[in-house]
C-alpha cells in the first residue's frame, strides 16, 4: 500500500510498529512451524500409498525432516535467535526436501505428490506472516531444484514431461501463494496500525477522564465554597434588611408623629416634610430589592469533615471506571462487605482518592489483567484493598510513582496534572488522617491498601 494512501492521522512509532509485528509475527511462525511438524504422517500416507516399495526408506527421510525442524526450532528459541531466522531456515529445508521428492518420484505418480506440495505452500503462505520476499525466495529455491533433479532423470524426451505431469499445476499455484502472502502481510500490518491507533486513542481517553474527574473535584469545591459564600451572603443581608427596616421604621414613626402636629409647622416645613416621607417610602422599598454581596475567595482548599457511610462512595467511584476498565481489557471485581462503615473524612476528597487510585492502576497494568477491589471491617477499619494480578511494577518504580509529592500542601496543586495519580491518592489519604500502604511481588502482582478509622 502506497504511503499516500494511509490517512493523515496514522503517526505510530517505528519501534512500537516493529514491537507489535513480532508480536504477531512470532505467533503466526509458531502455528506454521507446528503445521509443519504435524504433517509428517500425512505425507508419508501418501508415500505408503504411491511408493510402497520405498515406504519405508520415505518413512526414514520423513522422521528425519521432522525431528530436524523441530531441533531447529528448539536451539532457535533456546538461543533467543530472532524468530523470522530459524522459521526461514525451517521453511526452506521442508521446502528443498519436498521440491526433490516430487523431481525424484516416477512420472505416474509425480502429480500427485506435485498436488500435495502446491497445498503445501498454499497453505503455509495463507498462515505464515512476513514480507513477500520471502515467499519469492523460497518458491524460486523450490523451482531451482525441481528443474535440475528432474533432468537428471533418465529417458527424459523435454520438460514439458514435468508440467505434463504435475509441475506445471505446482508453479501456478506457487504463483498464486505468493500474491497470497503479499496481499496477507499488508492486511495484517493495515490491522496493527490499527490496533495500535485504537491503543493510544484508549490510553489518550483514560486520560481525559482522570483530568475531567479532576475538573469535576476543582468544580464540587468550588460549588461548595459558592454555597458557604450564599450562606455569609443571606446572614449578612438579613442583618443589614433588619437593621435598616428597624432604621426606616423609626424614621417613619417620626414622621407620622411630626404630620399629627402638622397644625404648628409652616407650609415650607410641611413641604419638607412630604419630601422626607417619599424619601423614607422608596428607602423602605429598595431595602426589599438589595441582593448584592461581597465576593472573598481565599484559594485555599480546606477539608470539611463529616460523618458518612464509605461503602457507598467506594461503589460509585469504582463503577464510574468500569467502562474505562473494559477500553484496557482490564476486568473490576468487586468485594465489598454489605455493612455500612462510616468514617470521619471530606466526602469530596475521599471519592477523589478512590478514583485517582482505581484509574492509575487501569493505565499502568497491562491488557487481560484482573483487578480485585476488597471493603472490609477490620478492627474497627475501613479497610480498602486493591490487587493487580498483572506484571509487578517493581518497588522502585513504585516508590518513584508514590513519592513525586514530598510535601501533603502540594497535593492541591496536582490535582489537574497527568501522572501524579498515585502519589495524589497517598497524600490526600495520608493528610485526612488515614494510612496508606503499597507492595508488589512476582508471585501475586501489585498490591495497595487505603485504612481509615470508623467514626
Amino acid at each position: 500500500m502506497s504511503k499516500s494512501l494511509k490517512p493523515a492521522y496514522l503517526k505510530i512509532e517505528p519501534a512500537v510498529l516493529a514491537y507489535e509485528r513480532d508480536k504477531k509475527g512470532i505467533y503466526y511462525a509458531y502455528v506454521t512451524i507446528w503445521t509443519i511438524i504435524f504433517a509428517v504422517p500425512l505425507f508419508w500416507l501418501l508415500d505408503l500409498i504411491f511408493l510402497k516399495e520405498y515406504w519405508d526408506t520415505m518413512l526414514m527421510v520423513r522422521i528425519g525432516t521432522g525431528v530436524f525442524t523441530y531441533l531447529i526450532y528448539y536451539n532457535g528459541l533456546k538461543r533467543k535467535v530472532h524468530f523470522m531466522t530459524y522459521l526461514n531456515v525451517i521453511v526452506g529445508v521442508n521446502m528443498v526436501i519436498a521440491a526433490a521428492i516430487c523431481a525424484w518420484v516416477p512420472y505416474g505418480f509425480a502429480l500427485p505428490y506435485f498436488l500435495i506440495f502446491s497445498v503445501m505452500v498454499l497453505l503455509l503462505n495463507t498462515t505464515v506472516y512476513w514480507e513477500v520476499g520471502y515467499s519469492i525466495f523460497h518458491v524460486c529455491v523450490s523451482y531451482v531444484v525441481i528443474i535440475m533433479l528432474f533432468g537428471f532423470k533418465n529417458n527424459i524426451e523435454s520438460y514439458s514431461t514435468l508440467v505434463t505431469y504435475g509441475g506445471g499445476t505446482y508453479f501456478v499455484v506457487s504463483a498464486f501463494a505468493i500474491l497470497i502472502a503479499f496481499n496477507r502481510y499488508k492486511i495484517l500490518t493495515r490491522e496493527i496500525e490499527k490496533n495500535i491507533v485504537i491503543d493510544n486513542a484508549n490510553q489518550q481517553l483514560l486520560e481525559q477522564n482522570e483530568q475531567i474527574n479532576d475538573q469535576n473535584i476543582l468544580i464540587e469545591e468550588a460549588n461548595r465554597r459558592l454555597r458557604q459564600l450564599s450562606d455569609y451572603r443571606q446572614n449578612t443581608l438579613r442583618i443589614m434588611i433588619h437593621d435598616l427596616k428597624n432604621f426606616i421604621g423609626s424614621n417613619q414613626m417620626s414622621i407620622d408623629l411630626i404630620t399629627r402636629k402638622s397644625g404648628n409647622l409652616t407650609p415650607e416645613q410641611k413641604e419638607i416634610l412630604s419630601y422626607i416621607n417619599m424619601g423614607n417610602k422608596k428607602l423602605h422599598y429598595l431595602s426589599g430589592k438589595l441582593s448584592d454581596s461581597a465576593e472573598a475567595d481565599s484559594g485555599e482548599v480546606e477539608y470539611r469533615y463529616e460523618r458518612f457511610d464509605a461503602v457507598p462512595e467506594i461503589e460509585a467511584a469504582a463503577v464510574s471506571l468500569v467502562d474505562a476498565a473494559a477500553m484496557k481489557e482490564v476486568q473490576l471485581q468487586f468485594h465489598i462487605a454489605p455493612d455500612p462503615m462510616f468514617i470521619q473524612a471530606d466526602k469530596i476528597f475521599f471519592n477523589h482518592i478512590l478514583y485517582k487510585l482505581i484509574a492509575n492502576i487501569i493505565r499502568f497494568t497491562q491488557k487481560g489483567t484482573v483487578v480485585d477491589l476488597l471493603v472490609a471491617n477490620v478492627d474497627d477499619n475501613c479497610v480498602i484493598e486493591l490487587k493487580d494480578n498483572g506484571l509487578a511494577m517493581g518497588k522502585a518504580k513504585m516508590d518513584e510513582l508514590f513519592n513525586k509529592l514530598n510535601n501533603p500542601n502540594e497535593a492541591q496543586q496536582a490535582l489537574n496534572q497527568t501522572g501524579f495519580g498515585f502519589s495524589v491518592a497517598r497524600q490526600l489519604t495520608e493528610s485526612m488522617n488515614g494510612q496508606f500502604y503499597y507492595s508488589c511481588s512476582e508471585a501475586q502482582g501489585n498490591y495497595y491498601r487505603i485504612t481509615f478509622k470508623l467514626a
